[in-house]
């Protein structure tokens, strides 16, 4: 009896970090994944807004005019199959001053693969998306991958990224939700996770106008991730 009320506590426990994301859990998440960037510790009134799975021919088009009127900026991590697919979307990204990051080949895990798969995807999706910066980003599909693929990604040169605000939106959780979760989580150096290349991203894009005004209402300011960690290398390496 005392097993099962146990595991029922943890499960419970779990459940409540999944979805509250307690700011005070991330320290746990950064111990046991030293290799992997949640957040940039700042003072600086930055935040990085970031985008996973497109690109998608119809709500891409969509979120580029919403960070264009609330003059943001963001990290695109493009999935490379989807880049072939449409050039013309990346080029766009990349013209209106955002960001764009490895999100594998294809939308799918990376854990059945083997380290020579792994690194061709990964190599492939690098040309399909033209990164040329010199800090490369990936973010595993799903943001799950083995260890040692995320040391091979660094080893050519990634620095593989999650986020400290996340509303779960591939399981399509209602428009106030992700507006809370995310508004929550606004503080300097934090990393935004929204999907724009899901099956139907429409809460998130009904969302991210309240999410950049919230933001704007605290002076802060929207960045790429790249942009974040430039920005506040300084700050990070004196502290």
């Amino acid at each position: 009896m005392a097993v099962l009320l146990t595991i029922i506590v943890l499960l419970g426990v779990g459940l409540l970090v999944f979805w509250i994301e307690p700011l005070a859990i991330l320290g746990v998440f950064e111990r046991l994944a030293p290799n992997v960037t949640y957040r940039v510790r700042t003072h600086r009134p930055l935040v990085a807004l970031s985008f996973d799975d497109g690109p998608h021919p119809t709500f891409t088009p969509q979120v580029l005019e919403i960070l264009q009127q609330h003059n943001a900026k963001a990290t695109f991590f493009l999935i490379g199959e989807r880049a072939l697919r449409h050039p013309e979307l990346v080029s766009r990204i990349k013209v209106a001053g955002h960001e764009v990051g490895n999100h594998y080949f294809m939308n799918g895990s990376t854990l059945h693969h083997s380290d020579a798969d792994f690194l061709s995807y990964l190599e492939q999706t690098e040309k399909a998306i033209g990164i040329t910066a010199r800090l490369k980003l990936f973010r595993p599909p799903g943001g799950v991958a083995w260890p040692k693929q995320l040391r091979l990604a660094r080893a050519h040169g990634y620095e593989c990224v999650l986020g400290s605000a996340y509303p779960h939106d591939p399981i399509h959780p209602p428009v106030w939700y992700i507006r809370w979760l995310i508004e929550k989580n606004l503080v300097p150096g934090a990393i935004v996770i929204l999907h724009d290349g899901i099956s139907d991203p429409t809460r998130s894009i009904e969302a991210l106008p309240h999410i950049l005004a919230a933001g704007h209402e605290r002076r802060l300011r929207f960045v790429s991730i790249g942009a974040l960690v430039s920005g506040t290398a300084e700050q990070v390496d004196a502290s």
